[in-house]
């Protein structure tokens, strides 16, 4: 047999499998969705952790499929996403290993039946090289770690999830609720149930990370705080955290001890724009604008489209008195995003200074409905002052 056939066949092989592997993979969990969970859909990506573009899209009965345009050109990666989480931790598990197991199961058929019926030698080795690949992959996914570079902001291997759900077992309900309420913006319920799963894991870092943003949103702070302190004892705050924590003195009214925070943050990384903009807007309040204005300003350089340092500046500007250059970093503010409470606050001052009550009161009422813990009361007082003077 020549050699060069061999090789080509063990390149194809080695090529396939991967890709294919993928397609087994998703399947499998599909699969064990619809046995187990019975959802109205379920999305399945080949070739992406959940990216639709550039993709060929087709259904097959509960199933929607979203191959990658370019396969089996395609990294052998993929994602299955069923339409109603399970709450039972027992199946979860379940469908947690089904994914690996199919892909090896079913490979283990192709190869004994290719054995079986004494396949030419070139397909027997294809399918050895496929059975293979599928028991390397059934170890890569049990092993528990976070993916990079996936298409959503955070996305575990099958393994961290499966060590995940035996760990929590029971509050598994309350951690899909939380989800939920996440999804739903409904972030006090998510506190709440997020707060049932810890009694499982009190100290299980993902779940403290996630209370902490989500409990300053609802302003809950004693809980922000709590969680904040017990991963303190347990190792040094991620910068993150440390972020967080930096938030939590801003809202609590302990300035000084944001801005050493924050400042904090920026040297482990000089390019977090929002600490960058948060520090900004401490400094502006305190009247140190030159130094305000070069964070402010290396945030907009990072990011020209995010708007909110657009708004610090142009506060810190007209507290200035230079009113022009104010109202054109409202006006970019405001174009980048109409619901920034700070832009509105900035332009009420703008119009304060300009003796224009009724523009003013509009302004700041309009700020003040978008964020209801704006402090507004110098510009209010200052505000009732000129009205009584007329």
């Amino acid at each position: 047999m020549n050699d060069w056939v061999v090789l080509a066949v063990i390149y194809a092989a080695v090529f396939i499998s991967s890709p294919l592997i993928a397609v087994f993979h998703e399947l499998g969990h599909a699969l064990a969705y619809l046995v187990l969970t019975k959802p109205r859909r379920i999305d399945i990506y080949i070739g992406s952790y959940g990216s639709r573009k550039n993709v060929l899209r087709f259904n097959a009965g509960k199933l929607r499929f979203y191959v990658k345009k370019s396969f089996p050109f395609v990294r052998g990666i993929g994602l299955c996403r069923s339409y109603k989480a399970e709450t039972d931790y027992k199946k979860y598990v379940v469908i947690l290993l089904a994914g690996v197991v199919f892909t090896l199961i079913s490979a283990g058929i192709i190869a004994l039946i290719a054995f079986t019926a004494h396949a030419q030698i070139l397909v027997q080795i294809a399918c050895y090289i496929f059975l293979s690949f599928s028991f390397l992959s059934l170890l890569g996914n049990l092993i528990p770690r976070e993916i990079i570079g996936s298409f959503d902001n955070k996305l575990d291997s099958d393994g961290k999830q499966l060590l995940f759900t035996l760990k929590i077992k029971n509050r598994l309900p309350d951690y899909v609720a939380a989800i939920k309420s996440l999804k739903n913006r409904d972030y006090d319920g998510a506190v709440t149930e997020l707060k049932a799963v810890l009694v499982a894991v009190p100290k299980n870092r993902e779940i403290l990370n996630l209370i902490i943003p989500l409990a300053l949103e609802s302003r809950r702070f004693d809980e922000a705080a709590n969680a904040i302190k017990v991963l303190e004892n347990m190792a040094p705050l991620s910068n993150n955290v440390l972020f967080y924590r930096g938030g939590l003195q801003s809202l609590t009214g302990r300035h000084d001890d944001a801005i050493n925070t924050y400042s904090e943050v920026i040297k482990k990384d000089k390019n977090h724009i929002l600490a960058l903009t948060n520090i900004g807007y401490e400094l502006v309040e305190k009247g140190a604008h030159q130094v305000a204005k070069r964070a402010l300003d290396r945030a907009i350089k990072l990011k020209p489209t995010f708007p909110q340092p657009y708004a610090n500046l142009a506060y810190s500007k007209i507290m200035q008195g230079d009113l022009k250059e104010g109202k054109r970093l409202i006006d970019t503010c405001l174009e980048l995003n109409e619901y920034i409470a700070d832009a509105y606050k900035a332009l009420g001052l703008y119009h304060l200074k300009l003796k224009d009550k009724a523009n003013a009161s509009a302004n700041f009422e309009k700020a003040a409905a978008l964020d209801g813990t704006i402090d507004l009361t110098v510009h209010l007082e200052e505000l009732a002052s000129l009205q009584e003077q007329t």
